[in-house]
């Protein structure tokens, strides 16, 4: 049974409107990818490698308000465990909610399941721009020289994958992907349509970017495009197979023409790993072990609350996420 880890705060135990200054590393034993609580016979947490205890009580995904290290406010899902004798929370991938950041009020719970191992990945079959031209991220091996954005080919370190199983997409929709139809980024990007997964990042060049954020690019989430026509989430009703590229560093490289982020190795994607993919990673890269490392960004990764205002400020304008003047990339 593969084991999944993520960060979890610790419930005050007096209400809501608590800063939280303390995370923890929550360790889930599980058969899929979802915090089904005790619903799932199969599941159980720890927390801080502590003795592995079965979840108890309903409900377990509650939406609640917060206000982030920024100041900024949220609602999001997160995931409420009883293990070794107290209460936790697990926030979903993607969350802005970390250390520092106050939680508020009870908005509403559902019964939809919190995915914890949705990652940075291409889709089977998705064309890769490399040194001998467009290839299925699939026939990509170590060593495949990658072109990345300043237009030089940089080899790949390491080629990941991982199944999704039609039943998993069912129960976790989730984890199915987002589609980014043909032109819908730009004219003539993508090339052809891409699937990719909902936290995997695209690039955006706009004029409106550099007037939010003083930078001319920027990396946005594809389920935040998903406000823009012609991106969507697919029907989670067939399996599939990811696919995880990693450099000796984050890059921006082309994905059926269109220019995407390898894997960003950040705290969050990594204990979404499965032990076995970590263990292999913390080898090649050992510096990920280190005590506060953070990997140097690609590009300018927003938060979540910016990225959505950019798509806003895009649509209202009526203009493309990538102009010519902008992307400068020899591609």
């Amino acid at each position: 049974m593969p084991q999944y880890s993520a960060t979890a705060f610790q419930w005050s135990g007096t209400g809501y409107n608590a800063l939280y200054n303390t995370s923890y590393t929550a360790t889930i034993d599980d058969d899929d990818s979802t915090l089904d609580g005790a619903s799932d016979t199969n599941e159980t947490v720890s927390i801080n490698g502590g003795a592995f205890n079965a979840s108890t009580g309903q409900p377990y995904d509650i939406d609640i308000s917060f206000t982030d290290v920024n100041g900024d406010p949220h609602v999001e899902t997160f995931y409420f465990v009883f293990t070794n004798g107290s209460w936790y929370f697990i926030p979903g991938p993607g969350s802005e909610f970390s250390v520092g950041a106050t939680l508020g009020s009870y908005q509403s719970h559902t019964t939809t399941g919190t995915p914890y191992s949705t990652i940075t990945c291409f889709v089977r079959g998705t064309l890769i721009d490399t040194k001998h031209g467009l290839m299925p991220v699939e026939d990509i091996q170590t060593g495949t020289e990658v072109l990345v954005a300043n237009g030089c080919y940089k080899p790949l370190r390491r080629v990941l994958s991982r199944k999704i199983r039609a039943k998993e997409l069912q129960e976790n929709t989730k984890l199915a992907p987002v589609r980014i139809m043909a032109g819908a980024i730009a004219l003539g990007v993508p090339s052809r349509d891409l699937l990719v997964s909902r936290q995997h990042r695209m690039l955006i060049s706009s004029n409106i970017c550099e007037r939010m954020f003083g930078e001319p690019e920027a990396l946005v989430a594809a389920i935040k495009l998903t406000e823009l026509p012609g991106i969507h989430c697919e029907p989670a009703n067939k399996g599939m197979e990811y696919f995880h590229l990693f450099f000796d560093q984050h890059e921006v490289i082309f994905a059926e023409g269109a220019p995407t982020e390898s894997f960003y190795p950040g705290p969050e994607a990594l204990k979404a790993l499965s032990p076995e993919a970590r263990t292999e990673i913390s080898c090649i890269f050992p510096e990920v072990d280190e005590h506060g490392f953070e990997p140097k960004a690609a590009r300018y990764i927003p938060s979540g609350k910016r990225q959505k205002a950019l798509i806003a400020r895009h649509l209202k304008n009526r203009q493309p996420m990538l102009q010519a003047e902008k992307f400068h990339a020899k591609h």
